[in-house]
């Protein structure tokens, strides 16, 4: 995928928005924090291309577990992030009926499920795992929702835009 300068300066931006909506605009909890990351990283794999979102959302959310002190989920949260963007986007543009919106949802549970893993990783009991799940399910279904309300809301000046 060749990228023109537009679209790394867009990229940039929204590693930007996904950095500030994972690290600031948040709900914390007793184990981590409910954030509306995803909203950008799924849009972006959607309006623009599967890798690109998968870009945004390795940089965008490590950052934000950089910044939060979470040096442990780095790993974790690029291959979580970055499945979830490959995965949304790539079925998202291969189906082409209404229902290619069920793609995102199927996007955001890669992420929930490679979240899961890392708490087992991390906590073999699975106490983590439980308290953490009903967060990011919820968190995942935000980041689908939004999304899908984002694409559809720009779709009638999408022509204006040169991506």
């Amino acid at each position: 995928m060749k990228l023109t300068i537009r679209q790394m300066t867009l990229a940039a931006l929204l590693s930007a928005l996904t950095f500030i909506l994972t690290a600031f605009v948040h709900i914390p909890l007793s184990v981590g924090y409910f954030n509306l990351g995803d909203i950008v990283i799924i849009f972006s794999s959607i309006f623009v291309h599967p890798i690109f979102g998968a870009f945004v959302g390795a940089i965008g959310a490590s950052l934000a577990d950089l910044y939060g002190g979470y040096l442990f989920f780095i790993p974790f949260t690029i291959v979580a992030k970055s499945l979830e963007a490959l995965v949304a986007g790539y079925l998202f543009a291969k189906i082409k009926t209404p229902y290619n919106y069920g793609a995102l949802l199927v996007g955001a549970l890669l992420m929930v499920a490679t979240y899961s893993l890392s708490y087992y990783i991390l906590d073999p009991t699975g106490s983590l795992l439980l308290a953490t799940l009903p967060f990011d399910s919820l968190q995942g279904l935000a980041g689908a929702t939004g999304a899908a309300l984002l694409y559809i809301a720009i779709q009638p000046y999408r022509h204006h835009l040169k991506i």
